[in-house]
């Protein structure tokens, strides 16, 4: 039998933000514990808020009657650590950042009086540990700071029209300050959609991976409902696409280990190379039951039996900036795009609500709503233009890819 303790623990200061001033401050520390017992391909799980006692690893070894499979092996012989937290900010000391949080409303509030901004400004420290008696020992930690402000003129009917968002690890007022200026200024400037029905637009690196990654589940392979079904091994994108379970440092608050304590060789795992099809994601569970590469994805509820859900994917980055990969085109940046969805045929449509001119290497003005479309294929294969090295807006790497535009 081997005996295991699985601790989360998310401690965070969250400012509510009302009228570009601190509303109200709100502190949380919350740890989850559970215990889990493997023995004769069996799982015993309990779980409770709060630090596990020796009750509670009991209750697992009891839970064993229930008889839940699990046929993979508990994590063995993997010990390290890893701690990201940096900045000049700790939840110890919470009214420095306050201080810093007020100070940054009140410059914005200054300088752009037509807009009212709300929501929230926060700091968050997350930590995941891993112990069992197999010889594992595991522990993660990190802490990020994040401005999600909600932007809204005072003219406006919307109950917003814009929003503001920074995450980061080391915050620099400045560095934000002239994101934010530059992104304002350019909401402020309404400017003709630029001329062509096929356009490159810059998005988030995931912002239209999404139907990818469902497919790419290895419960879908493993049951042939896969979009991606008989293509392993199949070239399907631009030589320029590799998408891959990131387990590294650079997605914040992401555990280089899974909720089984599975972990990937130089922290990434490639799904998709160079434009082919290696594998799907799969944790324990799923690699042993239809013979698939164990990816390091199981997640799940801290109380439950892991399964394969976690979200931990990136696309890989080119050698070049953002300004780079555009060249002399100019690109539409998009904040706000809801209501679209993939078809089953890997068709995409969606209206955008949000979205600026990129020229020259900044934001120009904010452009109409209109529309985009393409399909899967097109839009990371011929229409594929890049990811990029820096990160431009906020605090992310930056996926350029041209689409239909209509309006």
């Amino acid at each position: 039998m081997v005996k295991e303790k699985y601790i989360l623990t998310r401690r965070e200061i969250n400012l509510s933000v009302a009228n570009g001033e601190i509303s109200s401050v709100i502190k949380k520390s919350i740890t989850k514990s559970a215990c889990r017992a493997y023995d004769n391909g069996c799982i015993g799980v309990a779980g409770t808020l709060g630090e596990a006692e020796d009750e509670l690893m009991g209750q697992a070894v009891e839970n064993l009657k229930l008889e839940i499979p699990y046929k993979a092996e508990a994590t063995a012989g993997i010990v390290r650590q890893e701690h990201l937290e940096c900045g000049d900010f700790s939840l110890e000391d919470s009214s420095s950042f306050l201080k810093e949080a007020e100070e940054v409303l009140s410059i914005l509030k200054q300088e752009y009086p037509q807009l009212i901004f709300g929501n929230k400004i926060y700091l968050i420290e997350e930590s995941s540990q891993l112990i069992n008696d197999a010889g594992t020992n595991l522990h993660y930690s990190d802490r990020v700071m994040g401005y999600v402000l909600l932007v809204k003129h005072v003219d406006s009917v919307n109950i917003f029209d814009d929003s503001l968002v920074y995450m980061v690890r080391d915050f620099d007022r400045e560095v934000f300050l002239k994101e934010a200026r530059e992104h304002l200024d350019a909401f402020q400037n309404p400017v003709e959609m630029p001329e062509g029905d096929m356009l490159p637009v810059i998005v988030n690196p995931m912002g239209l991976g999404s139907f990818i990654v469902q497919n790419l589940d290895a419960l879908a392979f493993g049951h042939k409902t896969s979009f991606f079904n008989g293509k392993l091994g199949e070239k399907l994108f631009d030589d320029k696409f590799s998408l891959y379970v990131d387990r590294s440092a650079e997605i914040t608050c992401n555990s280089f280990f899974d909720a089984e304590g599975s972990t990937c060789e130089g922290d990434k795992c490639y799904l998709i190379q160079n434009g082919v099809l290696v594998r799907p994601f799969a944790d324990k569970k799923l690699a042993g039951e239809f013979g698939y590469e164990n990816t390091a994805t199981a997640d799940g509820a801290y109380d439950s039996v892991p399964s394969n859900t976690a979200y931990c994917f990136s696309g890989e980055c080119s050698q070049q900036t953002l300004r780079e990969l555009l060249g002399d085109m100019d690109g539409i940046y998009i904040t706000n795009m809801s209501g679209g969805d993939f078809t089953s045929e890997g068709d995409f449509a969606s209206p955008v609500q949000t979205a600026f001119l990129y020229r020259g290497g900044r934001l120009a003005g904010r452009l109409p709503e209109f529309n985009i479309s393409g399909n899967i294929y097109d839009i990371f294969g011929k229409n594929y233009v890049g990811i990029s090295s820096d990160k431009p807006y906020e605090g992310e790497h930056k996926m350029v890819v041209k689409v239909q535009i209509s309006q």
